[in-house]
């Protein structure tokens, strides 16, 4: 009964932020090391204290303690992933220039690489952040969003 309080408490609420995949996993980071060092439970009346000394500073949504409560607790974690946490996008990426050719380039995947080519009968769509990644720099292309 506990754990579906737990879940009705984390989970049933409303934020109007929502979390990028680095702020969950700072969230999720911070239990888990909290957990191991000093071996504190979810019941442990003092985790809500230091999880907001060591994440006070780092996190804009620092009041929304219910999600980051539901965020840490491994039982609501990846519910609370899927309702709390941004998706990020996929876009296929045109380079906005031209070869001396006048050929267009897209980023694509060869040999689990992105790499620049010719566009073929599919696109490979990639998130801004596996295009940073990679090495490329975003804004030198244009990109169309793809579900």
């Amino acid at each position: 009964q506990l754990k579906l309080l737990v879940i009705e408490i984390g989970i049933g609420v409303f934020m109007t932020k929502k979390i990028t995949e680095e702020e969950y996993q700072k969230i999720v980071d911070c239990f888990d090391e909290l957990k191991e060092k000093y071996n504190m439970g979810l019941m442990n009346p003092n985790l809500l204290i230091q999880m907001q000394d060591e994440l006070f500073g780092e996190l804009d949504f620092i009041d929304e303690w219910k999600e980051i409560f539901a965020i840490a607790n491994p039982t609501t974690r990846d519910c609370a992933h899927d309702q709390f946490v941004e998706k990020e996008k996929n876009y296929i990426w045109k380079y906005k220039k031209t070869d001396e050719d006048g050929d267009t380039w897209y980023l694509e995947k060869d040999s689990g690489l992105i790499v620049p080519g010719f566009h073929s009968k599919t696109f490979d769509s990639f998130t801004e952040k596996e295009v940073i990644e990679a090495g490329y720099n975003p804004d030198m292309y244009d990109r169309k969003e793809v579900e």
